[in-house]
């Protein structure tokens, strides 16, 4: 059974006014299928067989078969789910017609770009030519890439709130570029494959999210906070705290995922995010001070360069999301309502 908390994101969702009927009797592929970020629109598939009989085939493309099984263990047994092992990066051969493709296969955590900058492109690049000539040898009816609001680089402050339309700098000889250079090339080859084979694709750019299922120890300052609430301790800060962040809460971004596959205008990208911004420092407290006051914890500040990840360093990454609201897309579940229901999720399970 699943989590009560994600269950009722699920039925959020599905009550949005979208033309889910398209997907019914559809195949879907989807890599990277045992992400955070993409399990919400894995579950929310399947949610849509369990209430509205829509007989959709989920195909998970995922680096371990064994590991995706255990992430969906809660969920009712279905042959309409099927997970095949290998990396997005090698020939993808699949015999059975394919309708939709979501390319979500990326790493997308700062403690890994260091170790592995190369695993940090390929996926990006290589998996999304494999995918998108999938895309082609099946006529898919619609394919979505998962880039990020990193892709903007380096703006001036008076272009915040950043639209699809403004970028900035990226320094392609800083090693930590490798996965904001790999997203930019990856909308790229979208852009062309659209143009030249005709591959209806469009492309999300997700700010900071976050919900139930995220990584307590993935090294992010949001994740390490939850990870402190949900252990009753003190919240530490490993940083002046001054860099001014938007976060969104998974199912409000799930919404917009599925705004924007279903709704969208192919060959455009949509900003998925909150248009709520607030300093990293001042999120800590706000969480302690009125959102877990009973937990009686405080803001500890510590400098540890342990903590200093490489990344593409950014004092402001807030997006406009003008566009995908045109499209009917609301958000629903601001920074207290969202952090509890993280937090009780994780209490829960």
């Amino acid at each position: 059974m699943r989590n009560r908390i994600i269950e009722d994101d699920l039925s959020y969702i599905v009550n949005a006014d979208l033309p889910w009927q398209e997907l019914t009797g559809k195949t879907v592929l989807i890599s990277g299928a045992a992400g955070f970020l993409i399990s919400y629109v894995v579950h929310l598939l399947l949610f849509l067989n369990e209430k509205n009989d829509a007989n959709i085939k989920i195909i998970g493309l995922v680096r371990d078969a064994e590991r995706a099984r255990e992430k969906y263990a809660s969920v009712p047994q279905t042959e309409n789910l099927l997970f095949i092992s290998q990396d997005v990066c090698d020939e993808i051969s699949i015999d059975e017609k394919i309708d939709y493709i979501i390319h979500a296969a990326s790493y997308a955590t700062p403690k890994v770009f260091r170790d592995n900058p190369v695993g940090t492109i390929l996926p990006n690049v290589i998996g999304t030519k494999n995918l998108l000539e999938l895309a082609v040898k099946n006529d898919v009816d619609g394919f979505l890439f998962f880039s990020t609001s990193g892709v903007y680089g380096h703006v001036a402050d008076e272009d915040y709130p950043v639209p699809e339309t403004c970028f900035g700098g990226l320094d392609p000889m800083e090693l930590s570029s490798c996965y904001l250079e790999s997203k930019r090339m990856g909308e790229n080859m979208c852009v062309a494959w659209m143009h030249q084979y005709g591959v209806p694709i469009k492309i999300v750019r997700p700010a900071i999210t976050y919900g139930p299922g995220l990584d307590l120890d993935g090294g992010r300052s949001f994740e390490d906070f939850i990870a402190c609430i949900v252990r009753k301790q003190d919240i530490t800060l490993y940083s002046d705290g001054r860099a001014i962040r938007n976060f969104c809460y998974i199912a409000d971004a799930t919404l917009g995922f599925f705004t924007v596959l279903l709704k969208g205008e192919n060959g455009q990208a949509y900003n998925v995010a909150t248009d709520h911004e607030i300093s990293i420092k001042d999120l800590a407290q706000y969480l302690v001070d009125d959102v877990f006051p009973e937990r009686n914890l405080k803001v500890i500040s510590k400098f540890d360069t342990s903590k200093d990840y490489l990344r593409t360093q950014f004092s402001r990454t807030t997006v406009d999301i003008s566009k995908i609201r045109a499209l009917g897309w609301t958000l629903s579940f601001p920074i207290a309502p969202g952090f509890k229901k993280v937090v009780q999720s994780f209490e829960d399970h």
